[in-house]
């Protein structure tokens, strides 16, 4: 585990989004930071106070400096905490599903915080739910070595699962009950990240 700064602060909106994983790693890891969550309709004041890399939030700051893009900012996390491979082949798997999980969890979210009706929506969520979530699972499963993504041990690739099993496929119960009787490997490290110790107290 690496040595982490005394002074990290993540800033991000008060939801979960993007911000979500970073403060799981953070909190799994028993690294203490400082959550700075701003409500959406203090953003526009708080922006121009900011100092915003890109223009825009999460950012963490560590050592009087401060850093974005939220990728970044949870491999840094993840190295703190102690949950990103030290072996490269192994860091590379462990990427590259967090990569497939984001491109399709941006396919749901550009749907949901589309400006389209509640109609178009409802048909389009139902493309995700009977084809693009469950074809991510097969591939998902296919990969995953057991009990954990990658082996024994968790990796940030397990914390992001866990991320993206409660902010978006909990909203599908047809999608929960295909993971429950089909692929019992996914559902086990949702469980096992959630019932662990390191967040038994999470959002509590």
């Amino acid at each position: 585990m690496a040595t982490h700064p005394t002074d990290l602060q993540l800033t991000y909106f008060d939801m979960p989004g993007r911000g979500e994983f970073i403060r799981l790693l953070l909190t799994y890891g028993g690294i203490p930071f400082d959550d700075v969550r701003i409500k959406f309709q203090d953003w526009r004041a708080t922006k121009t106070v900011l100092h915003l890399p890109f223009g825009q939030i999460p950012t963490l700051r560590a050592n009087g400096k401060v850093y974005a893009q939220s990728l970044a900012l949870a491999r840094y996390a993840a190295k703190l905490a102690g949950l990103y491979p030290a072996s490269n082949l192994v860091a590379l798997e462990a990427d590259s599903l967090i990569d497939a999980i984001l491109e399709n969890w941006d396919k749901y979210n550009d749907i949901v915080y589309s400006d389209d009706d509640e109609a178009s929506k409802k048909i389009r969520l139902a493309t995700i739910e009977s084809a693009v979530f469950p074809q991510l699972l097969d591939a998902l499963n296919k990969r995953t070595v057991g009990p954990y993504f990658t082996g024994p041990e968790p990796t940030h690739a397990d914390i992001y699962w866990f991320d993206f099993y409660k902010h978006a496929l909990l909203e599908f119960p047809d999608i929960m009950e295909l993971l429950h009787r089909d692929y019992l490997k996914l559902a086990a490290i949702a469980e096992a990240i959630r019932s662990s110790s390191q967040l038994a107290q999470y959002g509590q």
